[in-house]
């Protein structure tokens, strides 16, 4: 699915083109969503990694807090005052108004079943669940006014529905009733038509949010192309913005994408060299001290940081050459062969993080929301190749494995991928050139 360029598209024409969009009665809400939202169905107490087992933070909204203050059945009500307590943080809000305390082995919440289901639910039903319990793994956004939502590759079941599917991820707009399911009081927003973007590439944001994802999809390159070009794209449009030349972002476009479209980038991509030894130092450097000192242990991710640093080689007294050896190995005998079958997959996650996020308008420029997502990028391909010599090839079982629970330990963690964004920064690596070496295969 590549996004043909055209003056001044919406979002209505992009979609509409494809046959997704629908004339909706007015009554009802619109959401723009990935196709496989629909089939999305939590299957609970089955469920390999259950998401009220793990150590993190379960907040609850005010509204739902005051529900619990009411409740009359005095066996629940005697658990809510012992966990439900108010949350006194710098951050707090009426969307962290309180929080659950956890119990002490292992984090797990308080609500959880033996049978690994939830009690607060089953005595008072999921109407009386707080935002975070009945929304997740769903994630919201607005855009001009528009609901948007996609799920979070942390939750098993979606990591198997989005990732599994060879034709890629495709989008449709969808009508929800008000008892269909819970939509967060505040989600987070932008509005292109306010002043404050008048200068800013943002005000071309669906052109350029569009044309990412196209990017990501393209499979006339190869995924490592796809971010090369992703990359290049980032860095005009910042330029374009310190020059003051917003308004010549749409022209640029259509110029940009002739040449990706027509396949001419294809052979200078082709020609772009690897260099295994830097790629591998800086992806090491990526994960090394920070990951073991700033993120929650996850048993499943830590298993998977094991496997890589066995399939590496990584021990104290192991040469670097050897280590290198061993990554050049792994990937010409088995990531290679993985993913000229299934690039697939690493597609489909890059493109439900990027419309999840609003790529590339989640962070101050799109120069460095393209930065973070090289740090996944990187982060995940070292995984992959450790992982890989570890098991000796990868399967579907493994790959998943490891980015499920990436995404619930890396990406939920919201100050690691900023932290190695200003690590980045400031070893002065943010250039396109580091990237493309982070990034190519």
């Amino acid at each position: 699915m590549v996004f043909q360029y055209k003056r001044q598209p919406t979002h209505t024409d992009y979609f509409s083109e494809r046959g997704l969009l629908k004339a909706m009665p007015k009554k009802k809400k619109e959401i723009l969503q990935p196709e496989y939202m629909s089939r999305f169905i939590c299957i609970g107490g089955a469920c390999e990694d259950n998401c009220c087992a793990d150590p993190w933070n379960i907040f609850v909204d005010k509204k739902t807090f005051l529900k619990y203050r009411d409740v009359k059945d005095q066996e629940i009500k005697a658990v809510l005052d012992k966990v439900v307590k108010r949350y006194r943080g710098k951050d707090a809000s009426d969307m962290q108004y309180a929080s659950f305390r956890l119990r002490r082995e292992g984090g797990v919440c308080a609500f959880l079943t033996q049978e690994q289901t939830c009690y607060l639910q089953a005595k008072l039903g999921y109407e009386n669940l707080c935002d975070v319990c009945a929304i997740y793994p769903r994630q919201y956004k607005i855009a001009d006014k528009k609901l948007e939502r996609a799920a979070t590759m942390s939750c098993p079941e979606v990591v198997r529905m989005a990732l599994d599917n060879p034709e890629g991820i495709a989008f449709e707009t969808i009508e929800e009733g008000p008892t269909t399911g819970r939509i967060p009081a505040r989600a987070p927003s932008i509005d292109t038509k306010n002043t404050k973007f008048a200068a800013k590439p943002a005000k071309w944001f669906w052109e350029i949010r569009l044309y990412c994802l196209s990017i990501l999809q393209n499979r006339l390159y190869t995924l490592s192309q796809r971010f090369i070009i992703l990359g290049m794209l980032c860095q005009k449009l910042d330029e374009y913005e310190r020059e003051g030349r917003v308004e010549e972002i749409p022209a640029m476009l259509g110029l940009f994408g002739a040449g990706v479209e027509d396949g001419s980038l294809k052979p200078e991509l082709d020609a772009v060299p690897g260099n295994f030894q830097i790629q591998l130092k800086f992806a090491k450097e990526l994960t090394d001290n920070r990951l073991r000192s700033e993120l929650v242990a996850s048993r499943i991710y830590m298993e998977c940081v094991k496997e890589t640093l066995a399939g590496l080689n990584f021990f104290v007294d192991t040469p670097a050459a050897d280590i290198l050896e061993k990554y050049v190995s792994n990937r010409d005998d088995y990531v290679s062969a993985y993913l000229k079958e299934k690039e697939y997959v690493l597609e489909n996650f890059f493109v439900n993080e990027s419309f999840m996020n609003m790529m590339p308008f989640n962070t101050n420029t799109c120069w460095e929301s393209y930065l973070h997502m090289c740090v996944l990028y990187g982060m995940l391909k070292l995984h992959l190749n450790g992982m890989a010599g570890h098991h000796k090839g990868l399967t579907d079982e493994v790959v998943f494995r490891l980015i499920q629970s990436f995404a619930k330990v890396v990406i939920h963690n919201k100050n690691f991928i900023p932290n190695m964004v200003k690590l980045i920064k400031e070893s002065e690596f943010d250039t396109l050139a580091w990237m493309t070496i982070l990034v190519n295969d």
